[in-house]
């Protein structure tokens, strides 16, 4: 079979793979579906929120987002597609949730109360929309509650600190002296009353000698009634007797707790005495404030360097066509194909400055050579003879590539080393699909080669990337021009991965 047609039957075997990706990243049926439901849900505001993203119901995924747009009132109309198994009911809502703290968004639908009609398949629906407080919202109003702290602060320092503090804890003992003068001296100018109420309880005496001897026989009925009841519950009345002799201990320990609690207080000593009557307790709290204002602020700058960060990974292969079976005394031992994982990362794409990290095979194995020298002396004759072998290995070999690079639209100029060697770069973008790029590299001539390694090739990107798909792209190009020139044809993916730049958000990175 001829190269021509190897090339051609591969491609055909990587065009069958990224068009099954790409209907199962589109999530594009063949042959006809089932019909989902169209409802319609209005929000105040869907930031995050992307065409073809989730919408769940209890969790479980029933549909996704059709359509987004921007109605005339301001608000956002989302069209919805659910599966025609879902049932609505008045009192349907949605609400804009997130998978996670760092999670997509997706859509949350509330079916409504399941005891009420459902509403008709053919029934057009319009759902008002809620979303979740944003990060804004939480760090305001964790600035308020630190100021409305400080508020309190400031007001237990004015009242009770320094000498005005101390004269309004004397005004209030003072004030409890005066009302028990007052209760004595009510009493004393009642006294009138106090024997009226006598007199009166002798008559109520009198009354009851009269009814004391009945209420004598009903105390004895009732008595021979508790005595049997008493003598079969004995044991347990006793036990009530100890818990009670107990409890009263306790209590008085309490209250000798409590007035030494409140001796102290009144002296300024303890935690509570030094929060009342000590500067040094407001200074603290004071500074602790300021260190929880601190961090939150710190926190703010740090979500919003993550926010701005782009973190971009790829993995892309490449065939040669017309590399030799050996090159300056290496061996193919990967095929005729090299395969690559990078990363470049933009701390903010507001400046030019980004950085390339890239690590790749070789189709040639490095070498390796071992000499092996081995002794060997006859027992009859005593006469030793020396053999030396030569051995040479080739094995599979990873070439690192770094970078810095700033982007000068509509170029992007990279420094630092290529395939393991120092070398530059340079990227002209035509347009947003259209790349070609230029690498000239190994300029010490560590591989061997007479001239440095020269790089040309173009890339085309036929998918862009979605929220929910990478971009994918082909490129072809020519590889070692000025010394073993060699055709390539390959392709790629990458996307961008805000889950991993969180991460890395809290990391130093010159902005």
């Amino acid at each position: 079979m001829s190269s021509a047609a190897k090339v051609g039957i591969f491609m055909l075997i990587i065009l069958a793979i990224l068009g099954y990706f790409i209907l199962k990243i589109e999530d594009v049926q063949i042959g006809h579906g089932t019909g989902a439901r169209k409802i319609t849900a209005v929000f105040d505001s869907v930031a995050g929120l992307d065409n073809k993203s989730a919408v769940r119901v209890a969790g479980v995924r029933a549909g996704k987002v059709s359509d987004i747009k921007l109605r005339p009132d301001g608000k956002a109309e989302v069209t919805l597609d659910i599966d025609p198994d879902v049932v609505l009911h008045p009192g349907a809502s949605a609400h804009v949730a997130n998978l996670g703290l760092l999670g997509e968004k997706y859509i949350e639908l509330d079916p409504g109360p399941a005891n009420t009609p459902a509403i008709p398949q053919e029934q057009s629906v319009v759902l008002r929309g809620t979303q979740p407080a944003s990060m804004d919202d939480i760090t305001n109003q964790v600035a308020a509650i630190a100021n409305d702290v400080k508020a309190i602060t400031a007001s237990l320092r004015g009242v009770m600190s320094g000498p005005t503090g101390e004269q309004r804890l004397v005004d209030i003992v003072e004030n409890v002296r005066t009302i028990t003068e007052q209760m004595r001296d009510l009493i004393a100018a009642n006294r009138t009353n106090v024997d009226a109420t006598m007199a009166n309880a002798r008559v109520v005496s009198e009354s009851l000698r009269v009814e004391i001897p009945k209420l004598a026989a009903s105390l004895d009925h009732m008595a021979t009634q508790m005595s049997g009841t008493v003598g079969e519950n004995r044991q347990d009345v006793r036990q009530i007797v100890e818990n009670l002799k107990t409890l009263s201990a306790d209590l008085k320990t309490t209250s000798d707790n409590l007035n030494a609690v409140t001796g102290q207080v009144r002296s300024g000593e303890g935690t509570v005495g030094k929060l009342l009557y000590s500067n040094e307790a407001h200074d603290r709290l004071t500074a602790a404030l300021g260190s929880v204002e601190s961090g939150v602020n710190e926190l703010r700058n740090t979500l919003g360097r993550a926010g701005k960060m782009q973190l971009d990974l790829g993995l892309n292969g490449d065939y040669y066509a017309g590399l030799p079976e050996t090159q300056n005394g290496a061996e193919k031992v990967g095929g005729s194909s090299r395969s690559a994982v990078w990363l470049r990362l933009t701390p903010n794409p507001d400046r030019n400055r980004f950085y390339n990290v890239e690590l790749a095979d070789t189709p040639f194995g490095k070498r390796n050579d071992k000499t092996i020298e081995e002794t060997v002396t006859n027992p009859a004759t005593g006469q030793s003879q020396t053999t030396i072998t030569h051995q040479t290995k080739f094995e599979h070999a990873f070439l690192t590539s770094a970078q810095v690079g700033w982007n000068l639209k509509p170029f992007a100029v990279r420094l630092g080393m290529i395939d393991s060697t120092g070398g530059a770069g340079v990227d002209y973008f035509y347009n947003s699909r259209i790349r070609v790029t230029g690498e000239a590299f190994d300029f010490g001539h560590r591989t061997g080669d007479s001239n440095p390694h020269l790089r040309l090739y173009g890339e085309y990107i036929f998918r862009t990337e979605k929220p929910t798909t990478p971009t994918i792209f082909v490129r072809s190009g020519v590889d070692n021009v000025l010394n073993h020139t060699a055709f390539t044809l390959g392709g790629g993916i990458r996307w961008r991965d805000d889950d991993l730049k969180y991460l890395l958000g809290s990391i130093p990175i010159p902005k």
